[in-house]
């Protein structure tokens, strides 16, 4: 039902006229993203507020968390569905602590969107993690 809503939300920003004007990259190598997480701290959205800076090669990232320097890497699969629509698909760390999730972008102008994380593999107890943010192309 969560994923028919998300997938309903996408559909109808998606369609909204502001998305006509807009498009999201073709691809993400050399690209930085600043990724703010929203502010409501929640079990699905334990890094509430956070400030991520992404760094992408061809097949591999490295992100540090702005609040805290954490930093992480991983590989990456960035796929654009559409002009307005794009998912970055993620396996982070090392195999027996791996975390996968992805994020979908939905961009409002050519450099500033919204996205909706998910995670399915991870540090959560749950069968999908997700929240949601605002990113920054740089």
């Amino acid at each position: 039902m969560r994923r028919a809503a998300v997938l309903l939300m996408l559909v109808l920003i998606v369609k909204h006229s502001w998305a006509e004007e807009c498009h999201l990259p073709n691809n993400l190598l050399g690209l930085t993203l600043l990724l703010r997480v929203n502010r409501i701290h929640t079990p699905d959205n334990p890094m509430a507020g956070m400030v991520h800076e992404w760094f992408f090669g061809k097949k591999h990232y490295q992100i540090t968390l702005l609040n805290t320097r954490k930093t992480a890497k991983g590989t990456y699969q960035y796929t654009r569905f559409t002009e307005q629509l794009a998912r970055l698909s993620v396996q982070e760390g090392p195999i027996d602590e791996r975390s996968v999730y992805s994020i979908t972008f939905v961009c409002e102008t050519e450099y500033i969107g919204y996205y909706i994380f998910s995670q399915t593999i991870g540090d959560s107890q749950r069968d999908v993690r997700q929240n949601t943010g605002v990113y920054i192309i740089q």
